[in-house]
């Protein structure tokens, strides 16, 4: 399939709302993506203006943590500042791949579990690697909970162990 067809397929999925959520991560993903887009380039455009100025705010706070520290190294260095711009390009380019392209062989919601990867360690401050585990391991985290809320509701409980006894020697 070309890009130009990928690009209309997923144009018709998200206008045809049959999954709201879609809808609403594309959104969401969007507006923080653009954002990011632009205190990167603005913030690139007042260091050409003023290069005796720090910029160390060059990083804001939603910015993924190695892009602000590799901004971070030295923020009056346009060189440091144009690394930092192609790491984020090189995050977005492995999501593409890790996660994008992951759940959409597999039928998944591809917009919410890029969102979740991509922001969830800014929004509900878990590490990003903690949100890859839930997406990629989602289906066995849930079967384990769901049958252990089964036994529960069953009244079976978790076997007993026997605890370690303790070798004393009398003196």
């Amino acid at each position: 399939m070309s890009l130009k067809e990928t690009l209309k397929h997923e144009s018709e999925d998200l206008k045809s709302l049959k999954k709201v959520y879609e809808t609403i991560a594309f959104l969401a993903l969007m507006v923080l993506v653009f954002q990011q887009l632009f205190y990167l380039v603005v913030n690139l455009i007042n260091y050409g203006k003023n290069n005796f100025f720090s910029t160390a705010n060059f990083a804001s706070a939603n910015l993924q943590g190695f892009v602000s520290r590799i901004v971070g190294i030295n923020s009056n260095s346009v060189i440091f500042i144009i690394l930092g711009i192609l790491a984020w390009l090189a995050y977005y380019a492995a999501l593409y791949f890790l996660v994008w392209r992951f759940a959409g062989k597999r039928d998944m919601s591809k917009w919410t579990w890029t969102l979740f990867v991509a922001f969830g360690p800014t929004i509900f401050l878990a590490p990003a690697f903690i949100w890859f585990i839930l997406f990629a391991f989602r289906y066995e985290i849930f079967g384990v909970y769901k049958k252990v809320v089964e036994d529960y509701k069953n009244g079976k409980e978790a076997p007993k162990q026997k605890e370690p006894e303790e070798n004393l020697k009398s003196e």
